[in-house]
């Protein structure tokens, strides 16, 4: 009977109803994996969780990019606060997940949510530094960034994540819960549309918003080239001109020369400050990039090596969220003033916060 009705049905039954082999680990690569993970727990917490307390309390951290960036550290602690249910599901016997099913269903969503969120808060971040650095000038206070554009983005960012993760429950593509395959509260691998739904991620969270990220960049970099050359070339046709006119007019020369050196000197430190933040933000972007790549391929792919290489594949991907604070500590001389000042109780070195952010 079950053959008759497997046979009149396209096999949807057989497909849908036989296991996929599980993935097996020796008790070496189980502790390596365990360990590797509750590292990047606390790691997580403590990294994130100062980006978020020293936006807040510091002046100087509160600015458009920032608001993103603690969108970013949010996502982030939210990804190792469900390390603990990941690690559960990891060390779960033959008997499969031990907790309540909706539990295992919950975590693997907000995994999902927050991976989407990572990358879209990345490729935000690229879009607001593409529209500060081509559009600052020395005394323009016109950025277009209000508070109704942030909170737009924020909605929109979160949004999308969120449809990622409902994608399952909405067109029946894929099913989350426990896989018996990985012994991870994922997407089950048996369901007959999982190698669909795993496709759609691959697709979405991947290529897509990477694109986004490195053609901002690259257009940010090649402004920054431009307008390097041409300061030095205003700085050359300067001292020409003052050469000429000193004579006539003595001292108007040297007021409108004291004038155009502090203009440039105030532009000068704008874009100085503009190529550092900016570089640091590409370092977070290619961190992203390098974290998230092996598992984007062993989604793709499904061979047996790509198979037994996604759970290493998704240590990596967990590990993107506890090295941005590492380069915000290292890279950026604010982030790095404020950490120390949390870490050694000296909170009265750090800056009044603004009531308003700042548009920088």
């Amino acid at each position: 009977m079950v053959d008759e009705y497997a046979n009149e049905t396209g096999d949807f039954v057989s497909s849908s109803t036989i296991s996929p082999f599980p993935v097996s680990w020796s008790r070496g690569e189980l502790i390596f994996q365990v360990f590797c993970l509750s590292l990047i727990m606390v790691i997580g917490i403590i990294g994130n969780g100062l980006v978020i307390v020293s936006v807040i309390i510091s002046r100087q951290l509160r600015t458009v990019t920032n608001v993103y960036v603690v969108n970013l550290a949010v996502t982030d602690l939210l990804t190792v606060l469900n390390i603990p249910l990941t690690i559960v599901a990891m060390l779960s016997d033959s008997n499969g997940w031990p907790l309540a099913d909706w539990l295992c269903v919950f975590t693997a969503g907000c995994l999902i949510v927050c991976v989407a969120s990572s990358i879209y808060t990345l490729a935000m971040i690229a879009i607001s530094r593409l529209l500060v650095v081509t559009r600052l000038r020395a005394d323009d206070k016109a950025l277009p960034f209000r508070r109704y554009w942030i909170i737009t983005a924020l909605i929109l960012i979160w949004s999308i994540s969120i449809f990622m993760a409902s994608i399952p429950a909405i067109f029946g593509v894929g099913q989350l819960g426990y896989d018996t395959r990985y012994s991870s509260c994922t997407w089950v691998s048996s369901h007959p549309k999982s190698s669909t739904y795993s496709a759609i991620l691959a697709a979405v969270l991947y290529p897509v918003p990477l694109v986004v990220i490195l053609t901002c960049y690259l257009i940010i970099f090649r402004h920054f080239h431009k307008h390097i050359e041409k300061m030095m070339s205003n700085a050359n046709t300067g001292v020409n001109t003052t050469s000429a006119t000193s004579s006539t007019n003595g001292q108007q020369t040297s007021r409108n020369a004291w004038t155009a050196g502090q203009k440039g000197s105030m532009q000068h430190r704008l874009n100085k400050m503009n190529i550092k933040v900016t570089r640091n933000l590409f370092y977070v972007v290619v961190m992203y990039a390098i974290c998230m790549t092996p598992f984007g391929i062993c989604l793709l792919l499904t061979g047996s090596a790509s198979i037994k290489a996604t759970p290493f594949a998704g240590v990596i991907l967990m590990m993107n969220s506890c090295v941005n604070p590492l380069i915000y500590a290292v890279k950026h001389p604010h982030f790095k003033g404020v950490f120390k000042s949390i870490l050694t109780c000296r909170l009265k070195s750090i800056a009044d916060r603004p009531y308003d952010i700042r548009n920088t």
